[in-house]
């Protein structure tokens, strides 16, 4: 018997913490586990002088953990091992924010990513030279290898200051052939994304908030390209990985029906 955990990214400020309650309150039917994580180099810290309630609050505990990306890959391990000792069949909710060391830190059971209704494609994708230019980059170095595909953070002294190795650049039918190989196209899709947005790719869900930044017709375009790359990237029908919009605080939303029973249909 084990944990079943759930990991609820994206950026800042994107309504991760409305649908943690959605999956409280809706979707697990027992209180489940909640873990909010902040990197030590970022920018959100822990409420002050705030005491949880006693009862009815909703999760059967409580939990905030600031870490550093590089310790992550113990730290989390380390924390569920404690909540499955007293827990053995529990439902964990880890809410983050789109940090690329926690996309392979654990083996999740499923992934959720949610992010803001974007006013404009270039708010979530690179823009094709800009794309061209991260792909050289990757082809030419270990570490935005490392970092663009696996999140590894080459930062701080973690690998060498100069990793670039000295040698040729790859010719263009070098390129060509790496990028009909299946890691190729999958690198090819994944780096067309912003890096805040990568862990999109690897997600079972992807909720775009329509109750954050202001809806626009960009929005349907942006959700249309996602379901391309997920449908890339997996390799299986797009039925397989949701892409969503919606406001998940309002009842009223035709979308968000359709959100919970995706929720309850993953998390089951």
């Amino acid at each position: 018997m084990s944990l079943s955990v759930t990991l609820l990214s994206g950026p800042r400020r994107s309504g991760k913490s409305k649908v943690a309650d959605l999956l409280v309150e809706e979707v697990f039917d027992r209180r489940p586990h909640y873990v909010r994580l902040s990197a030590v180099n970022g920018g959100k810290r822990p409420p002050v002088e705030v005491t949880p309630p006693a009862h009815s609050c909703g999760v059967a505990t409580a939990q905030w953990f600031c870490y550093e990306s590089e310790r992550i890959f113990e730290l989390l391990p380390t924390l569920l091992a404690a909540i499955h000792k007293r827990d053995r069949t529990g439902q964990v909710i880890i809410e983050a924010d789109a940090d690329p060391a926690l996309r392979h830190a654990y083996p999740y059971d499923r992934q959720l990513f949610v992010m803001r209704a974007p006013q404009a494609m270039g708010d979530v994708f690179r823009s094709s030279i800009q794309a061209a230019r991260a792909l050289q980059d990757v082809l030419d170095d270990t570490a935005e290898f490392a970092a663009e595909v696996f999140g590894v953070d080459h930062g701080q002294g973690y690998l060498d200051d100069d990793t670039r190795e000295d040698r040729d650049l790859l010719s263009k039918t070098q390129i060509r052939m790496f990028l009909d190989s299946p890691l190729g196209d999958q690198l090819a899709t994944r780096i067309q994304l912003r890096p805040e947005f990568h862990g999109a790719a690897e997600s079972d869900l992807i909720l775009v908030n329509t109750a954050t930044g202001t809806p626009s017709t960009v929005v349907g375009r942006c959700c249309r390209r996602l379901e391309q790359m997920l449908a890339s990237v997996s390799g299986s029908s797009v039925a397989d990985r949701s892409v969503l919009r919606c406001d998940p605080q309002d009842p009223s939303d035709p979308g968000r029906d359709d959100l919970v029973e995706t929720l309850r249909t993953l998390c089951r």
